[in-house]
């Protein structure tokens, strides 16, 4: 493809420091694949923000070089669209992640505040947790003045934190031959064999683990 072969001469035009071990190809089919995996599970996914910045610097680097290109060049039409296109799904995939924080943000805080107590791998960067801790501040001021107003309200919907639905159902692609799954957290004896690029619709807490460690593809 000519738009890969572009983002290639740009990549072998920079500093050795800086060489990149990604092809171009599988640096955007890793973006590709994050932001249909996080618009489709019902919960935030652990993010890929060093593949962000890696695409949005590749991107920086082809819209300076489209810069210097003459408009009468007939490629330049093609690779600014394939610039736009790739904007798109940076700032459609970070929207999405923001969404779910604004939808479940006490859920959010709290399972993020556990992933650190307990020494695993947080799911947010440090822009998106301090948005979440932001909003909510501000989502609790706004009650708290409401409650304020009309105190016959009942406090009790302090103590419900909104979750996100697991068990809600998901299509997949399998990445890789998939010996058994069990279904829904069920008896042990509720399992399937997934294929190799084979395609199934199931609840989505069957295979959460498998969708965080790239087995399959939500599609």
């Amino acid at each position: 493809m000519e738009v890969e072969q572009y983002i290639d001469n740009l990549l072998d035009s920079q500093d050795a420091e800086n060489e990149i071990v990604l092809s171009p190809a599988a640096l955007i089919q890793i973006i590709e694949e994050a932001w249909l995996n996080e618009k489709f599970s019902p919960e935030i996914l652990p993010n890929k923000i060093e593949y962000i910045e890696l695409l949005l610097g590749q991107l920086t680097a082809m819209e300076e070089n489209l810069n210097n290109t003459s408009d009468k060049d007939l490629k330049k039409s093609i690779h600014q669209l394939e610039v736009e296109r790739l904007k798109y799904l940076v700032c459609s995939y970070l929207r999405i992640r923001l969404e779910k924080i604004e939808m479940f943000v006490e859920y959010v805080l709290k399972q993020e505040n556990e992933r650190t107590v307990m020494g695993e791998d947080c799911y947010l960067t440090e822009s998106e947790l301090n948005f979440a801790k932001n909003y909510k501040e501000g989502l609790d001021k706004h009650f708290d003045n409401i409650m304020k107003v009309h105190s016959t309200i009942p406090t009790e919907w302090k103590n419900h934190i909104i979750q996100p639905n697991l068990h809600s159902f998901v299509f997949l692609k399998s990445k890789a031959n998939i010996e058994s799954i069990v279904i829904d957290e069920g008896n042990e004896d509720e399992t399937v064999y997934v294929n190799n690029d084979s395609q199934m619709i199931i609840s989505y807490n069957s295979i959460s683990n498998l969708v965080k460690n790239g087995e399959v593809q939500l599609i």
